[in-house]
């Protein structure tokens, strides 16, 4: 019986159960590794984007933020510039009497207060400036005004103004400069405003009995120029000292340290931000040095240009001191045949009885409390002069002196703007609505008496001028419209100034009464051309009457005609008549040689 032998075959591992198994889990894990890579990118494209979409709110938010506190500042410094404006009037009527009585008081004992009144007026009025210095400032407005003027000079008067403060706080007040005189261009009005800021922080954190000096000197600057110098002026103190952390932040606008609860009166926060940006404006820097309880240095660098370096004896320097506190203007009051009538309008009481009570001797006065009772009063009296406010209820001045101008039965009455309005745009705006003269308060009586004096002897002159022309047989008088006699006066006065190269529309409107922007629509109303249209007109009519009449060469003709430029008169030829004058010159001539053939 044959042997049967049963062979198992096993199958290969890689088709056990085990492995089976092994491959499931694999597979498996492979597929949980890629799903779970997905979702961690879908996560994390998720959080980008929820970042992106975070920050984009976050920023936007902090622009709304940033916005609206910007919106406060600017609510801010409108609020203070308006309260700042409301000021100015009653310290025009603080200063202005006080000046008054400087002038009429000869008493040694009264002369001293008086002067300690007027000089705290204008310490206040300082205050008041440095609010509508810091809107400027912020918004880009601000401009150097340079004069030249004596820096050591100016610099002891101004250290003059704290004397009083230093007797009341027994404070030690020491000024030293290393030279007596200093000639050089700069913003008097700025500096003095720096100077004021740094003495009255001296003053107000130095306790009695400690020390505040200023010294003044003058060093070789790096430039070329030989006339180039470093002017220093350091103002050191005895107070209370600032932080080394906080010392540049002092600078920044809105800055207030913690100070000590003995100091009541904190500041603004505005005065040394302005005064560093004041003296950048004259391409110098201020520093400060100080440490606490030892007190402060501040440091003010200015490249200067020396117009006149010379050294006067104390006793001049002294006497010119005296000779600039207590001034004497002499008091030329014109004659009148008659009082002149001056209309006030101004919405303060106070401020209309001291115009009255200075101006009553010599003009009659009437008074108004807003436009629109002045705008009556006007029409029914016929003032001679008005002098008016701009802030007032009803109707503004800016209206009044537009209405004013605007009807042919007022528009020839002066006006004189006196506001607390000092900004330049404003200056602009008044003249554009017709005002003759713009008075920033507080202002100098003596000023405004003068140009009142000014504009009505102005009027005066002109009133004579043309009554001497009238003819007095009544036969003969000819009926003339106003607009014809007006234009009769302004051809006149062109033709009168001819030959000046330099007569402009301004000193026309001046010599005819008129703000630019009043004889600019009467002359378009009258003629179709502007005022500078109507001068150039009359300068080629006579060009042409000396091309026929003389034997001028044309440019002896451009020169007679107030052409400083002959090509520029043979261009302007051209374009109203067609033709050089060369070519109308060879015209004429062709013409008259066939008139005589």
């Amino acid at each position: 019986m044959p042997l049967i032998s049963l062979i198992f075959v096993l199958p290969p591992d890689w088709k056990s159960p085990f492995a089976y198994i092994a491959f499931v889990l694999v597979i498996t894990s492979i597929f949980i590794a890629l799903r779970r890579r997905d979702l961690l990118n879908i996560k994390k494209k998720f959080q980008m984007q929820q970042d992106k979409v975070d920050a984009e709110r976050k920023t936007a938010a902090e622009l709304e933020e940033a916005s609206r506190m910007h919106e406060l500042d600017l609510m801010k410094i409108k609020f203070f510039t308006n309260v700042s404006h409301e000021f100015r009037t009653p310290l025009s009527l603080i200063i202005s009497p006080v000046e008054n009585l400087i002038k009429s008081n000869d008493k040694p004992e009264h002369q001293l207060q008086l002067l300690m009144i007027r000089r705290n007026g204008r310490r206040l009025l300082n205050l008041v400036n440095q609010l509508l210095d810091f809107r400027k400032v912020e918004l880009g407005e601000m401009k150097l005004n340079l004069t030249t003027g004596d820096m050591v000079k100016f610099v002891e008067d101004a250290c003059a103004s704290f004397i009083d403060i230093a007797e009341q706080k027994h404070i030690t007040f020491l000024f030293e400069s290393e030279i007596t005189a200093l000639k050089i261009s700069f913003d008097q009005e700025k500096i003095e405003r720096v100077l004021f800021n740094l003495l009255s922080n001296s003053f107000k954190f130095t306790s009695s009995g400690g020390h505040v000096s200023v010294f003044l000197s003058l060093s070789k600057s790096e430039g070329d120029l030989a006339d180039n110098r470093l002017l220093e002026i350091v103002i050191m103190d005895t107070g209370i000292g600032i932080p080394k952390e906080k010392q540049e932040k002092i600078f920044d606008s809105f800055f207030q340290d913690n100070l000590p609860e003995s100091f009541l009166n904190h500041g603004s926060g505005i005065g040394l931000y302005i005064s560093r940006e004041f003296i950048k404006m004259h391409n110098g820097d201020i520093d400060v040095e100080s440490e606490p309880g030892n007190g402060s240095c501040f440091t003010i660098r200015m490249p200067v240009r020396i117009v006149s370096e010379d050294c006067y004896p104390a006793e001049e320097i002294a006497a010119q001191k005296v000779s600039h506190d207590t001034p004497k203007l002499n008091d030329h009051t014109p004659y009148y045949d008659k009082k002149p009538l001056i209309l006030i309008i101004d919405n303060n009481d106070d401020f209309r009885f001291y115009l009255k009570e200075n101006l009553k001797d010599t003009f009659q006065i009437i008074e108004s409390v807003n436009g629109k009772d002045g705008w009556r009063k006007t029409l029914a009296l016929h003032p001679d002069l008005i002098v008016s406010d701009i802030i007032m209820p009803e109707m503004n001045g800016l209206d009044l002196c537009k209405k004013i101008r605007q009807d042919s039965r007022t528009a020839h009455i002066p006006i004189i703007f006196l506001t607390s309005l000092i900004a330049e745009e404003d200056q602009l705006v008044g003249s554009a609505n017709g005002a003759n003269d713009y008075i920033a308060k507080p202002f100098n009586f003596e000023i405004l008496l003068s140009k009142i004096n000014g504009l009505l002897l102005m009027q005066q002159t002109l009133k004579k001028t043309y009554q001497n022309q009238v003819d007095i047989e009544t036969q003969d008088i000819e009926r003339v419209s106003d607009d014809q006699k007006f234009l009769k006066d302004t051809l006149n006065c062109i033709e009168k100034n001819l030959t000046d190269p330099d007569f402009s529309v301004e000193q026309l409107s001046r010599q005819m009464l008129l703000s630019r922007v009043s004889l600019y629509k009467k002359l378009l109303r009258l003629t179709g051309k502007t005022p500078i249209e109507c001068i150039r007109t009359i300068r080629l009519k006579r060009a042409v009457q000396l091309l026929k009449n003389s034997n001028l060469n044309i440019g002896n003709i451009a020169y007679e005609v107030g052409f400083n430029n002959p090509n520029y008169f043979s261009k302007v030829f051209k374009e109203e008549y067609g033709k050089l004058p060369s070519e109308y010159i060879n015209e004429i001539l062709e013409l008259e040689k066939k008139h005589f053939l």
